[in-house]
């Protein structure tokens, strides 16, 4: 299926050209976000579970999770516990959580804390300072959204679910951000695309659709990418391509141009 969106709207910012958004983001931070419905199914507690490590590495890391859902108030819990270094009450929030999901995606996070050290976890979670590391926007209008992630230096789509076509990674892209998610559903092509023609931090889009392997690699590749932009030019190049990359694929007239020529080719083949 061909899928487009409108670009007009949406364009890369340069780092240098950035204004401190309502959440009064500083020059050297760098705001991952996500973007969409709080529930498990969306991967949201994977994503907070990954913040410590995340943050270990890449120390000026924040998170900025947009969106409102039901397992709002559960998630914030589940911060608030791994922030003292609680995970017994976090996964208590965890579980919670799951009582407005049908499938056990809270096993997600207790496979990944399994194969932790769990005391390097607790110091890192508590030395994070989650409670401001990790913000918590609620609802906000489409502006609003756009406007906060244009001071983001990636998306993260950490959906547990298989995807028909996330508009949001192509929203990401069109923002001139690069985007991590899982490789399933209608995430795959997109990934493979990016893959191929963006290179380096094309391929580190992609994280294995797999319980022991989601979170491990996310953080991998998080890490990677925060690194990678680190510089202020090769960010603007990175948004650069990243847009390019998104007008040649799901812009409405390259869209209708290649519908016309399925029916010019099919017209002419019955002539």
């Amino acid at each position: 299926m061909l899928q487009s969106i409108g670009l007009d709207e949406r364009r890369p910012v340069a780092q240098s050209a950035r204004q401190p958004s309502a959440h009064a983001i500083e020059r050297h931070e760098q705001w991952i976000a996500f973007v969409g419905k709080l529930s498990l199914e969306k991967g949201v507690h994977c994503l907070i579970a990954a913040a410590p490590e995340i943050i270990a590495r890449t120390p000026w890391a924040r998170l900025i999770l947009i969106g409102d859902g039901v397992a709002r108030a559960h998630f914030i819990a589940m911060r608030d516990a791994l922030a003292r270094g609680d995970l017994d009450q976090a996964a208590v929030a965890m579980q919670l959580a799951s009582e407005s999901s049908p499938e056990h995606y809270a096993e997600w996070v207790a496979e990944y804390w399994a194969g932790l050290d769990l005391k390097t976890y607790r110091q890192q979670a508590i030395a994070a300072d989650l409670r401001n590391r990790i913000i918590f926007t609620g609802y906000r209008t489409a502006p609003q959204v756009a406007h906060l992630i244009k001071h983001a230096e990636l998306l993260v789509i950490p959906s547990l679910i298989k995807e028909a076509f996330p508009l949001v990674s192509v929203e990401a892209l069109c923002s001139g951000l690069m985007f991590v998610a899982p490789y399933s559903g209608g995430l795959a092509p997109i990934i493979d695309r990016a893959t191929t023609e963006l290179g380096e931090f094309g391929s580190l889009a992609r994280v294995e659709y797999r319980p022991d392997r989601l979170i491990p690699e996310m953080i991998d590749r998080v890490s990677q990418l925060l690194t990678y932009i680190d510089s202020p030019l090769r960010r603007t190049e990175v948004a650069s391509q990243c847009r390019r990359f998104a007008i040649r694929h799901f812009d409405w007239a390259n869209i209708v141009s290649r519908i016309e020529s399925v029916y010019v080719t099919a017209l002419y083949r019955h002539m």
